[in-house]
């Protein structure tokens, strides 16, 4: 129900990437169906309590004709859905939904346990027992969440460079000496973003980011961190963080040279990413 992969693909890249979508987008309409489904019970269930008029209890004491109670019901049940909707839209990055993996799992948790809520107190005004009400809402609630979890996992299971050629959002974490995953680099269609709060020491109280464009990368290559590289990146209360025993991945633009702590794979999807907007960065061989 999504369509064909959202955004720019490589054509290397395309038969890869398009298996990990056509999984994800499997178990999104899934997510969104199950959703759907729990609304229409819920609206169904509420109409059937307004025709039959039993006893609503929600609100107060229990009385025939409980309106505020069904009001307040129908809006867990109706709201949920066009709000996400809504949200997606407005997103302030601009980025298409799809092609932000963290953000599916907004849809499976908050929305799929909304709606399950909205379903459980729905049926509350029924004779169902309360064992079938409790477990109506958390059958309603596992689905989606559970299928959320999987379409994200089917576009973010390692290894992560099949899907460099495409322009799924990707957060990737680096080794830092104390762990943790307080760095990372978040990779989007057209840039990279690096968050840094660690060092030798305790953290940074926040994170210090820098912004590089992927077309700007000209070289990419991946070495041992040597004793005289340095800080690798300056944090936000002025101290410099120092690069962890281990690969590094190196960055050549046109005006400056990044390092990074990661690995050869993430090397790779940068390669791969920074493709989509002209010519492939080249492999650094001189490392002198």
């Amino acid at each position: 129900m999504f369509g064909e992969v959202p955004g720019r693909v490589d054509r290397r890249a395309a038969e890869a990437v398009g298996r990990r979508w056509s999984r994800a987008n499997a178990l999104l309409s899934v997510t969104w169906a199950w959703c759907a489904a729990e609304l229409v019970v819920s609206l169904v269930a509420l109409a059937w309590t307004v025709l039959s008029g039993p006893e609503l209890p929600l609100v107060g004491s229990p009385k025939r004709g409980d309106l505020v109670g069904l009001a307040f019901v129908a809006l867990i049940v109706l709201l949920p859905m066009p709000l996400a909707s809504w949200a997606g839209r407005r997103d302030a990055d601009g980025i298409d939904w799809r092609l932000k993996p963290d953000g599916w799992l907004m849809y499976g948790f908050i929305v799929g346990i909304a709606q399950a809520l909205g379903l459980f107190l729905s049926i509350t005004y029924t004779a169902l027992p309360l064992w079938v009400r409790i477990g109506v809402g958390i059958i309603g609630a596992a689905v989606p969440v559970v299928a959320a979890l999987l379409a994200r996992r089917a576009i973010l299971a390692e290894p992560l460079r099949e899907i460099g050629g495409s322009e799924f959002v990707l957060v990737k974490g680096l080794r830092s000496p104390q762990g943790g995953g307080e760095d990372s680099v978040k990779i989007t269609g057209d840039s990279m973003r690096l968050s840094v709060r660690t060092a030798a020491g305790r953290p940074a109280g926040q994170a210090a980011a820098k912004d590089i464009r992927l077309a700007d990368i000209t070289e990419i290559g991946v070495r041992p961190a040597r004793p005289d590289d340095g800080a690798w990146a300056p944090l936000a209360d002025g101290r410099g963080a120092s690069l962890p025993e281990g690969d590094v991945v190196v960055i050549r633009t046109r005006t400056d040279t990044q390092l990074l702590p990661a690995d050869t794979e993430l090397a790779e999807l940068l390669r791969a990413r920074a493709a989509l907007h002209g010519a492939e960065p080249a492999r650094i061989e001189d490392w002198t």
